[in-house]
């Protein structure tokens, strides 16, 4: 029986020694290796907070592109800085949206206004053109060709005012089509033909705009050159990947250094201008309407230089 015991208590000792030579094993490792094991947990550490930030970004992206595009999106709950952040755009979109609405309403209200006075005035300013022509024909008085000249820019004053409404309203739907720049250029020949236009184009293109009111950028450019200074007009284009550039380019003096800075302005005339001072300002607003922009300089000339996207980009926008 003793060495029963005996043999028991020996297996029992070397079972337990055995466990210490393990746990003993497996702590020096641990302390031999825990620089490795500190790097590796950081490792994995950095991954895991960089996925985190990394689904907070797209998260905060979406919210960004429903707040552009007027849409909705769903706030997250939790007291967490990416549910306040969530919180906190929900209140921004809402403000946009309902700064957006007084906005179009008060557009729409100025709109409808300016169009109540513009149809309110053409009546009598018709009739006063239609008894200055018929006094003309019976005196060819100077005064009387005076009167027909400012009644005349009365009325474009009216018509010029009733385009500006419809554009700060953004209420246009435009339509946009592929067009050749060279027949664009040839309908503004026929519409100024009592300016006598010269106009040169370097090489025809294909566009994409809106017919109507392209044209009537284009004419509005135009016309200020030939008013000015009645020379052969040159318009050059340049194409690259993403953009199309058009120069338009007049053979005068010039602008006046002064008048730069202002020439897009409502209501800005120059001297020597016979416009209202809307024309240039409708051409601006109708070029970025169209996702373009303009700006002029002297370059032997007056230059007015308009950039718009390719239609491939422009598609896409």
């Amino acid at each position: 029986m003793e060495n029963i015991k005996k043999e028991k208590n020996n297996h029992v000792c070397l079972i337990i020694s055995i466990v210490l030579m393990i746990v003993v094993e497996i702590y020096s490792f641990l302390v031999s290796n825990i620089f490795n094991v500190f790097i590796i947990t950081s490792i994995l550490f950095y991954f895991l907070e960089q996925k985190n930030k990394k689904k907070q970004m797209n998260y905060l992206i979406q919210c960004c592109d429903a707040i552009i595009e007027q849409k909705d999106f769903s706030i997250i709950d939790g007291e967490s800085k990416e549910s306040l952040l969530s919180n906190k755009l929900f209140l921004l979109n809402k403000r946009y949206h309902q700064s957006l609405k007084a906005i179009k309403k008060e557009q729409l209200k100025l709109k409808d206004y300016i169009e109540d006075i513009s149809h309110q005035l053409k009546t009598p300013i018709t009739s006063i053109r239609i008894q200055t022509e018929l006094l003309l024909e019976e005196n060819q008085n100077e005064k009387l060709y005076a009167i027909e000249h400012q009644i005349q820019r009365i009325q474009l004053l009216v018509n010029d005012l009733q385009t500006i409404a419809l554009l700060n309203s953004h209420n246009i739907q435009y339509c946009f089509k592929e067009y050749d720049l060279e027949m664009l250029i040839d309908e503004i020949e026929e519409d100024l033909d009592y300016l006598n236009p010269q106009i040169h184009l370097n090489k025809n293109i294909k566009l994409l705009c809106d017919e109507k009111w392209f044209i009537e950028a284009l004419e509005n450019i135009i016309k200020n050159c030939l008013e000015k200074n009645s020379t052969p007009l040159s318009i050059f284009v340049y194409e690259n990947e993403t953009t199309l550039k058009m120069i338009i380019q007049d053979q005068g003096n010039g602008f006046k250094e002064k008048d730069l800075p202002f020439l897009f302005q409502r209501f800005y005339r120059g001297e020597n201008s016979k416009g209202t001072g809307l024309g240039l300002y409708i051409a601006k607003e109708i070029i970025e309407a169209h996702h373009g922009f303009i700006k002029a300089y002297n370059q032997q000339g007056a230059c007015f230089e308009i950039v718009l996207p390719q239609m491939k980009m422009k598609k896409k926008i």
